[in-house]
């Protein structure tokens, strides 16, 4: 039995993580939550340890000073936390300690040279490759602060975001390739997607620096192969010309980029905390499906077919099955690896599947090469085919897609399992996991509420 089909019987082993860094961070927020937090509630009420007296005579001055004192440690709380972690997940490479010292040294120096300079200044004294800081930077950017809204509101803000824009800007006058393509990346997927994330890094940077750092990623094109980074660097610049008008460019970039890619994946060939970008096969098969000309539409093929088999890539995977019949082998093929490592529409598409193969007398099962390919799954035992149409469904709403969060619903009420039923009714009630992003299926979330009301 070939490997590739027995993958879409495992499912949620492909798709469950070991919790990251970001999950993780939760528990030391949670300290920080029930201890800084609680001495702050407690300052700003007047119940600390002073007397009472004296607390009602403290001066407008002075709370000031306190709630400043409160932020500052609650951030040197949550930094040495989450470099921590970082640290034993291996997103950074220098001790916490040394981390923290680092974030501090260079605030305390940002107002007596730039921050380029003050960069250069840090990796002497601290004996450090100057991506180092990069990475330092942009795991800063990704402190979390106190999760109660109403605490937060107590205090200044964070500096945390902004500090990160400024070390990120002193490597990026230092010319450093991470952290010039980390900016560009964030400010092209500002204006180019919904990502909430990206648009908050974008904004940490004047349009000033923004164009010098254009300037720095036209010289890092120019040789790619000397730095890690070519590929991305080639690409970046590929969209931002393709955004631009300047298709032809964009192409030759595109292809250079693929010329010098590695296809498959080498572990630590990009920093975690760095921006996903579009791989360049990838970037080269929308431009040419996107063309009007069916001559360039039919070479788009040629490019997702490279990053499937060549790549593995699940984006490619995808986009390969989109060119196959839904009743081919190799449509199965590609979907389940497509679904297997995460892509929402391969997962519902490959739910739907599995839902038409249950069915009775399923058409998909009148071309024998499927039948073949599936008999050992249809000769299993009773029910299996629905078990796993079931289980994708499931994994269709881990990932927060609420039709089929509804249809787990209808199969549990169905089932007399009111309570599962009304679990994933409340589920559907969650507004969308990214910042500022629109329910995409508000009249869903309104038939949830109805049937939790009892209303049908």
């Amino acid at each position: 039995m070939s490997s590739s089909y027995r993958l879409v019987t495992r499912p949620a082993k492909y798709l469950l993580r070991q919790p990251c860094v970001f999950c993780q961070s939760r528990q030391f927020i949670t300290s920080i939550n029930r201890n800084g937090a609680s001495k702050l509630s407690n300052s700003l009420n007047g119940t600390a340890n002073p007397p009472r007296a004296i607390a009602q005579r403290r001066n407008y001055a002075a709370q000031k000073l306190d709630v400043q004192r409160l932020r500052t440690d609650v951030d040197a709380r949550a930094r040495l936390g989450f470099y921590t972690l970082s640290k034993q997940q291996g997103t950074i490479k220098m001790e916490p300690h040394t981390a923290d010292s680092i974030y501090k040294d260079f605030l305390a120096q940002k107002n007596k040279m730039d921050h380029g300079s003050n960069i250069q200044r840090l990796t002497t004294k601290y004996q450090l490759a100057m991506d180092d800081l990069t990475g330092l930077a942009m795991i800063t950017f990704k402190i979390p602060d106190l999760s109660d809204p109403s605490k937060r509101a107590q205090l200044p803000p964070s500096q945390h975001k902004t500090s990160s824009g400024l070390l990120l800007q002193g490597c990026a006058q230092a010319e450093e390739p991470l952290a010039i393509v980390h900016i560009l990346t964030a400010v092209y997927l500002s204006g180019s997607s919904s990502d909430a994330f990206a648009k908050d890094i974008a904004r940490l940077f004047p349009q000033s620096e923004i164009d010098k750092y254009r300037k720095t990623l036209d010289m890092l094109v120019i040789n790619p192969t000397s730095i890690g980074l070519g590929p991305d660097a080639l690409t970046l610049k590929g969209l931002f010309l393709e955004k631009e008008g300047q298709k032809q460019k964009a192409k030759d970039l595109y292809q250079a980029a693929i010329q010098c890619s590695h296809l498959k994946f080498a572990p630590g060939s990009r920093h975690p905390m760095q921006l996903p970008l579009i791989t360049p096969w990838n970037a080269l098969g929308y431009l040419l499906k996107a063309d009007k000309d069916p001559n360039l539409q039919a070479q788009a093929k040629k490019y997702f077919e490279k990053g499937a088999l060549e790549a593995d890539d699940p984006l490619s995977c995808y986009e390969l099955a989109a060119c196959e019949p839904k009743t081919s082998t190799k449509w199965l093929q590609y979907t389940s690896k497509a679904a297997a490592s995460g892509h929402r529409q391969a997962i519902v598409n490959l739910t739907n599947f599995y839902q038409e193969l249950a069915a009775k007398d399923s058409p998909i099962l009148a071309d024998s090469t499927m039948r073949k390919a599936l008999n050992w799954l249809l000769g299993w035992r009773r029910g299996s085919v629905a078990a796993i149409a079931r289980e994708w469904l499931q994994v269709a709403s881990n990932i927060g897609h609420k039709p089929s969060m509804l249809q787990l619903a209808d199969h549990y009420e169905s089932a007399g399992d009111h309570e599962r039923a009304k679990e994933h009714l409340r589920q559907m009630l969650e507004p969308p996991s990214a910042a500022n992003q629109n329910e995409e299926w508000p009249q869903l979330v309104q038939l949830a509420k109805r049937r939790l009301a009892g209303i049908r």
